[in-house]
């Protein structure tokens, strides 16, 4: 978003709604008004899209959560109500900087539904496969490995990952989000078994692909 869209966006709104999907859900960090849950419809949620500074660095990016297209998907999270000029101002100038610029974000407008079936327009920020830290789809096992391994300066990828499950799971049971779910079972999975050496007469087991679906799944 601009600067120039995004003063006019101030001058024209006296409150907006910005929707969170991944860490805003969470950790929003600006001050709102107040919060609903509920769904945005036409996407899906994957952890396809690279992040350098904040769970991540460039030499080691982490995955973060971003939408793609999908016209039967719903992904549900957090609409913020923002109040204010100068709320609104904080708050858009921090998101800009931190989906953005430093992100690879851009901006759209999408329907929210919420859970008491009103509708409003909600600011979304999501990343197109255009952008420099677009990472793409990888399978489950690589993918927690990349996650379990990088580190940024607001902390580790895996808590990332782990901390928006536990939010849906606990806070947004209508969300069967797959993708997040089976996720966060690797990165578990795979932490646990760090800290345990599996030895058959003193030779390690090799933890291939195929083997780690497999226990994975029993």
């Amino acid at each position: 978003m601009s600067n120039t869209v995004l003063e006019s966006l101030i001058d024209m709104e006296s409150s907006i709604w910005v929707f969170g999907y991944g860490s805003l859900t969470w950790k929003p960090n600006f001050i709102y008004k107040s919060k609903e849950i509920g769904y945005i419809h036409g996407y899906q949620r994957r952890f396809w899209q690279g992040n350098v500074t904040h769970r991540g660095t460039v030499n080691k990016p982490g995955r973060v959560a971003t939408l793609i297209r999908s016209e039967k998907d719903d992904v549900w999270g957090v609409a913020y109500k923002i109040d204010g000029r100068n709320h609104i101002l904080k708050a858009l100038s921090y998101l800009n900087k931190r989906e953005s610029k430093l992100g690879g974000y851009n901006t759209v407008v999408e329907n929210f539904f919420a859970r008491n079936q009103e509708i409003r327009k909600v600011l979304v920020y999501t990343a197109t496969t255009e952008n420099e830290h677009y990472l793409g789809p990888c399978n489950m096992a690589t993918m927690a490995t990349e996650i379990m391994s990088a580190n940024g300066e607001a902390g580790s990828n895996t808590e990332y990952v782990t901390r928006l499950a536990e939010y849906v799971r606990k806070n947004i049971p209508e969300e069967k989000d797959l993708h997040l779910f089976t996720l966060e079972k690797y990165i578990l999975y795979l932490t646990q078994r760090r800290n345990v050496n599996h030895h058959v007469n003193d030779t390690v087991i090799p933890m291939t692909y195929d083997r780690l679906i497999g226990e994975i799944r029993t």
